[in-house]
């Protein structure tokens, strides 16, 4: 009888273990494919943000297409006749061409000429979804080919900036061979796998010892040699300058940002790294920030919402960034 029992619950034990390797990975690849949806400007706050429209009279644009695959993407070219270079923005994830606005205009303003695109399936470019987080390498990537083509851009020293999945691809795409004059990487990752072990390991808590063996399956399927690409080892295929901005509590990555965590690894001799510790301004994205954007922000505003001052840069810190742009 005893026997009988301890086969009923080890069979149980067997088809709860076996359902729970069936469940788990086919609920990844359904969170996997929430995140990396297509995104469209429904998805796009623009009671909070800026959109083109709030802007376009004091700084015009120029619109380009370019092919990432099959796909026809978007950018925008701003401050067209301006000499000083052509800084290639890269946005964060869900991001739209326009919240990148902010940053654009001090850019801009500085003499640079600026290009800012949307990633496949995402918001003006085409693709039924964004699909993963090394997409944004190959995005910039065509982007960067497209500009080394065409006869009124290729002649200008080029620059990249991204912050947070911008700051992944502008570090990894460094890789592909392409002539840059010197990168700005803002709380980047450094590679698919390991980001998206620390974005379900953050949802699943205690149980991730258990589940991480599933999640990495599930990363091999689906980005195969995708889930390397890596931002420090783009880095270091080059001896252009490189600014490493982290903050010291970035949530997204449980403390520093993963590139400026490893910068032991960093071989690259004209790689600089800043880390923003300043209380209140020491996360993920409110170092770029002033005190009073945050604190308008934490007013909760619900109407007439003051665009400007929701997403006040902290001019300093833009200035450090074309300063360093500058002296390059």
């Amino acid at each position: 009888m005893m026997m009988k029992t301890a086969k009923k619950l080890i069979i149980i034990f067997a088809c709860i273990c076996l359902s729970f390797c069936i469940i788990a990975p086919a609920t990844i690849a359904v969170i996997h494919s929430a995140v990396m949806r297509r995104y469209d400007y429904s998805d796009y706050n623009d009671n909070l943000y800026l959109t083109y429209n709030d802007v376009e009279n004091e700084y015009p644009r120029k619109t380009i297409s370019f092919k990432s695959g099959e796909n026809t993407l978007t950018a925008y070219l701003y401050g067209e006749t301006n000499s000083k270079g052509l800084i290639i923005v890269a946005p964060g994830h869900t991001d739209t061409n326009d919240i990148k606005l902010y940053e654009i205009r001090y850019f801009v303003d500085a003499g640079y000429s600026c290009i800012c695109f949307d990633y496949t399936g995402c918001y003006t470019s085409e693709g039924s979804a964004f699909g993963g987080y090394s997409q944004a390498v190959y995005d910039l990537d065509a982007l960067l080919t497209y500009v080394e083509a065409d006869i009124g851009l290729s002649s200008r020293p080029v620059y990249l900036f991204g912050h947070s999945l911008g700051g992944y691809a502008v570090a990894s795409v460094l890789s592909k061979g392409h002539s840059i004059k010197a990168a700005v990487s803002a709380s980047g990752f450094d590679t698919p796998e390991e980001q998206w072990q620390y974005s379900i390991s953050r949802y699943t808590g205690f149980l991730y010892p258990i589940i991480r063996p599933l999640n990495s399956l599930f990363i091999n399927l689906k980005y195969g040699d995708d889930k390397s690409l890596s931002a420090v080892d783009g880095i270091n295929s080059t001896d252009i300058p490189v600014l490493i901005i982290s903050a010291e509590n970035d949530s997204f990555y449980g403390g520093y940002s993963p590139i400026y965590s490893k910068r032991d690894r960093i071989t690259n001799s004209n790689c600089t790294f800043i880390l923003m510790d300043k209380e209140n301004h020491n996360g993920h994205y409110d170092y770029f920030l002033t005190d009073a954007a945050l604190e308008y922000q934490k007013s909760n505003p619900e109407t007439n919402v003051d665009k400007e001052l929701y997403m006040e840069h902290d001019a300093s810190v833009m200035q450090m960034i074309i300063d360093f742009f500058d002296t390059q």
